[in-house]
């Protein structure tokens, strides 16, 4: 099955805007991200959607930037209870799965943006505040009866330090690996984004597609959109690129269309290819 984020549409600030224009294009599978506008979450119930919650949402009166291994402690609350909000809310809506985004070992001001170079957390202290927030997490869904999922961060080239990795957690197998062996409730998933799959493989060295093979057991579901391979840049699918040629090992989990800035009539265009590839 084909979901389809709010954040693909052109100007996505306004959710509601978002579904109107999603249900008159007939699209029925939504999964709802992390780039709107606070507003009230009573207005989900005019809509009878196929829905999946990501991250950030429903977003909050005072945004913040979610970090469940942030050692700040007001913003570690606030991550930790937004991310129960959603569970709480995917159980109201009858969304089967949340997913969330991996920790960092910096707060960054804001994301997508080149984070500081300073004041970042020794990784195996942040590792070990994910993997509490984490298990904390784990035992609210299964009381809810709701699905969990991580997403690995994407590594781009301007949050390298002098060529390496040290504020993206989990971004490569043998710590997404580490975490899995840390974990004692065992029904976490993996959100894998293709996306970050290819920028993050370019700038850390690795080849994508043993990546893919590696996770393949632990995905629950799949982020797809298109970028040049150098920078996450959520564009839309084409017949030719590699994002989709992953598809068809994918059969069994809900795929995603997280592109962005498109109007319905593109992503309604893009869902046909992703369908075409995925029945390969």
């Amino acid at each position: 099955m084909i979901y389809t984020s709010t954040s693909c549409l052109k100007n996505p600030k306004n959710i509601t805007k978002v579904l109107d224009e999603y249900q008159k294009a007939g699209i029925k599978q939504v999964e709802l991200g992390s780039v709107h506008e606070y507003f009230d979450i009573n207005k989900l119930k005019k809509y009878s959607f196929d829905f999946l919650i990501h991250n950030y949402f429903p977003p909050p009166k005072k945004p913040f930037n979610l970090n469940l291994a942030s050692q700040n402690k007001e913003i570690l609350k606030k991550s930790i209870d937004l991310a129960k909000q959603s569970i709480e809310l995917c159980r109201k809506i009858e969304s089967p799965l949340y997913t969330f985004h991996a920790g960092l070992t910096i707060d960054p001001p804001k994301l997508g943006t080149v984070f500081p170079k300073k004041g970042y957390t020794e990784r195996n202290i942040s590792i070990k505040t994910y993997v509490k927030s984490v298990e904390e997490l784990l035992d609210f869904a299964n009381s809810n009866g709701v699905k969990i999922a991580m997403e690995p961060n994407v590594v781009q080239k301007f949050n390298l330090i002098n060529g390496k990795n040290e504020m993206c957690l989990f971004a490569e197998i043998d710590e997404i690996n580490q975490l899995f062996n840390l974990i004692k409730n065992k029904k976490l998933g993996i959100l894998l984004d293709l996306g970050h799959t290819a920028v993050t493989s370019h700038w850390l060295n690795f080849d994508k597609d043993k990546f893919v093979k590696k996770i393949r057991e632990k995905v629950f579901a799949i982020h797809i959109s298109n970028n040049n391979g150098l920078a996450d840049q959520h564009k839309s699918l084409t017949k030719d690129c590699w994002y989709i040629t992953k598809l068809k090992n994918f059969k069994h989990v809900p795929i995603i269309l997280e592109t962005m800035n498109l109007t319905s009539e593109q992503i309604k265009s893009n869902i046909e290819l992703a369908k075409k590839f995925t029945n390969k």
